[in-house]
């Protein structure tokens, strides 16, 4: 029996830009909610979608998984990871954690060069149209984007930098699924400017502390549209806030009420209080 040559290390090259390729086009659409949360991955319908074709396909899918936004669902393949008032509030806790260990680190190391980028980070942010209708645009989640990553690039720890990226993904797809919620009466650019100046002046605590009031307030304005009264709302933010700060030294109430948290989150952009 003839033996089969060896792949070229140029068809491996190919073979692994599709894949990467898919992996790209794939993650754009769930973070940005065009693929919705629950929904079945089939493959072939993929490929015609995007024009890659199934092994690629597959070997994205695998990795989207290992991100949490995909479930496999063993030999009847993958769908789209679902979304969850619980997962949203476990998301919010671990990243408020994660961006404390990364402020306070890009604080003691950042030197002039961190602050200039910061600052030039801020202010495209500040000049970009916030939004397209009834939903944030583009731009201003690139740029948003951005600016927080200026905050913390001086932390120089692969680990944790790739694994608050993975969290800031599955953060971004809940912002982007709920955001007719909230985009009235917010903001942002006195939030970032909060979390700016207290990085500046290297106080870390207040960096902390602005940065858990600036993900709570998001994580409140999606809750809002999804549980019955905002006492309701009030109590599992007052719960959050105990958890993050438990573990990120953040100022919190001092109470921790019990709260039944395991409801999805609704997938149709549409507020509780819109209906009333």
């Amino acid at each position: 029996m003839p033996l089969q040559p060896n792949p070229s290390p140029a068809s491996k090259v190919a073979a692994s830009t599709f894949a990467e390729h898919a992996f790209n086009l794939l993650h754009a659409d769930i973070v940005k909610a065009k693929l919705r949360p629950g929904e079945k991955m089939h493959v072939e319908r993929l490929r015609e979608t995007y024009g890659v074709g199934a092994t690629p396909l597959r070997e994205a899918l695998s990795k989207l998984s290992s991100l949490d936004l995909v479930t496999a669902e063993g030999q009847r393949g993958f769908r789209v990871a679902p979304v969850s008032i619980a997962n949203l509030l476990d998301i919010t806790k671990t990243r408020a954690w994660i961006e404390s260990i990364t402020l306070r680190a890009a604080i003691a190391a950042g030197d002039r060069r961190w602050e200039a980028e910061i600052l030039a980070a801020a202010h495209r942010l500040r000049g970009c149209p916030k939004s397209e209708g009834q939903s944030l645009s583009d731009d201003w989640y690139r740029e948003n984007r951005t600016f927080h990553d200026a905050l913390v690039s001086a932390c120089h720890s692969p680990q944790i930098m790739a694994f608050r990226v993975q969290l800031y993904d599955l953060s971004d797809r809940y912002r982007r699924l709920s955001v007719c919620n909230g985009l009235a009466g917010r903001d942002f650019d006195a939030e970032h400017q909060f979390i700016m100046d207290a990085v500046l002046k290297r106080d870390a605590d207040a960096a902390v502390a602005h940065t858990v009031d600036h993900f709570v307030e998001t994580t409140r304005v999606i809750l809002s549209g999804e549980l019955e009264n905002e006492r309701e709302v009030d109590h599992v933010i007052e719960a959050l806030r105990a958890d993050i700060g438990a573990g990120a030294g953040a100022p919190v109430a001092s109470s921790k009420a019990p709260i039944s948290i395991g409801r999805k989150v609704r997938k149709d952009n549409k507020s509780r209080r819109s209906k009333k």
